[in-house]
């Protein structure tokens, strides 16, 4: 049903004295869901009321509706971090069309992983040639080591920071990104 035929409808509705409301209830319930809105209902006999009965739509004043996809692909890729909501703001257009959008050109939100702290050559060499020895000596004076059952230890932080998303085609892996080299709270769990 062409979008003509629907307000040739809400025409003959208005004349008869039906509501806005009713009249889109009955349209979606004879030629199916979504054929229209109350929201647009309202709005031709919100224009019957003023005494224009004319079916053409009038030029509505608003931000357009189309966008380059490849301008949008090549904002999203430039920055993936980017919300939609700047994503609109820069293109001057609505937030749901940014959103729609977005799923035509495949970019889904995906969340980024976090690694453990990135440790540089230095500090890897540290780890190996400080805490290894110390922990000898320590054994060689309270033997500890044979008491060792099968354990394991795992950090565990107290900050529990949103994690930042990405858009990225659905067969893309996010970037990983180290946490932040604050030194936070921590508590160490260990399962015998």
């Amino acid at each position: 049903m062409d979008k003509k035929q629907i307000c040739t409808i809400f025409l003959l509705q208005f004349k008869l004295g039906r509501k806005a409301a009713d009249t889109a209830r009955n349209i979606n319930d004879v030629f199916g869901p979504g054929t229209t809105n109350e929201h647009t209902a309202q709005w031709w006999f919100k224009k019957f009321c003023s005494g224009d009965e004319g079916l053409e739509d009038d030029k509505r004043t608003g931000q357009p509706s189309d966008i380059d996809n490849d301008e949008l692909r090549a904002l999203v890729e430039a920055n993936p971090r980017t919300t939609v909501r700047e994503l609109a703001s820069e293109l001057d257009v609505t937030y749901t069309t940014i959103s729609n959008h977005l799923k035509e050109i495949g970019k889904t939100k995906i969340l980024e992983k976090w690694v453990p702290h990135e440790l540089n050559d230095n500090q890897k060499n540290n780890r190996h040639f400080e805490v290894l020895p110390s922990l000898i000596l320590r054994n060689k004076n309270d033997s500890f080591l044979d008491q060792i059952v099968a354990c394991n230890k795992k950090w565990i932080l107290y900050d529990n920071q949103k994690r930042s998303a990405q858009w990225l085609d659905a067969d893309e892996a996010p970037q990983h990104f180290p946490k932040p080299k604050l030194h936070q709270k921590k508590v160490m769990v260990t399962v015998r």
